[in-house]
């Protein structure tokens, strides 16, 4: 029968061995994220400036064309004028006239407001949507990381929980529900004693104690300082412990 010690420490080393394969990941999911919100952001700054610009494309081509029947007015009773009979005539058509030259003179200085905003809002919008394409591309590269990396570690990940479920079941019920609440605070859940000290937290462990950890393989001890578990100092947490509890 295996002792629990070295089961306890093949668990560890499987955890462990997990937990690395999950860091390789990195900040790549949170970056994928963060890059998805940013190109959405985008995104809706295009649709704005899109917006923003159609309309003053529009004011654009509607005041063009007042421009044009403001001036076809105004020439029009200019030659009205040489028509009239009289003064009251000829003062009426010289104020409509006025009012044309002004609503002119006002719309054409708003146009020529309107088109540099136009020239502005057009390259804006062309920079934002270089950028849209720029984080699309940087969000695909994220994606394809991000899937190569779980295609690469799949079988790893599945060979190794099929592996850390036939160790669990080599432990008893109590000893696993005891490393379970420790690993919550200890990713490396247990540990071996090392030079008279816990490997974990490098505090000394007496002497006798030592003894007691060495003679009690069946047994859990936990270091007085970290709380981990202390495993034997003549074992060695790795591949070979996990292949000789198997085989």
């Amino acid at each position: 029968m295996t002792s629990q010690s070295k089961s306890i420490g093949a668990l560890s080393f499987l955890d462990l061995r997990l937990d690395e394969l999950n860091e390789e990941f990195g900040d790549l999911p949170e970056l994928e994220k963060d890059k998805h919100r940013e190109l959405v952001n985008a995104k809706s700054l295009v649709e704005e400036t899109d917006g923003v610009l159609k309309e003053i494309q529009h004011f654009v081509s509607v005041a063009n064309v007042t421009l044009i029947e403001l001036k076809d007015k105004e020439e029009k009773l200019t030659q009205q004028q040489f028509l009239v009979r009289n003064n009251k005539e000829f003062d009426a058509l010289s104020h409509e006239i006025d009012n044309l030259k002004k609503e002119h003179t006002e719309l054409s200085s708003k146009l020529k407001s309107e088109g540099i905003k136009e020239e502005n809002l057009s390259q804006l919008l062309d920079e934002q949507k270089e950028n849209v394409k720029k984080l699309e591309v940087e969000l695909t590269i994220l994606k394809n990381n991000i899937e190569e990396l779980a295609g690469e570690q799949k079988q790893i990940v599945r060979d190794l929980r099929l592996t850390k479920e036939k160790i669990e079941a080599k432990i008893n019920i109590a000893n696993l529900k005891e490393y379970n609440r420790i690993r919550v605070n200890h990713n490396d859940t247990a540990v071996t004693i090392k030079r008279n000290c816990c490997s974990g937290c490098f505090n000394s462990v007496p002497p006798q104690r030592i003894v007691e950890i060495r003679n009690n393989e069946n047994k859990i001890f936990l270091c007085e300082h970290c709380g981990r578990i202390l495993l034997p100092d003549n074992m060695e947490i790795d591949e070979n412990l996990v292949d000789e509890i198997l085989h």
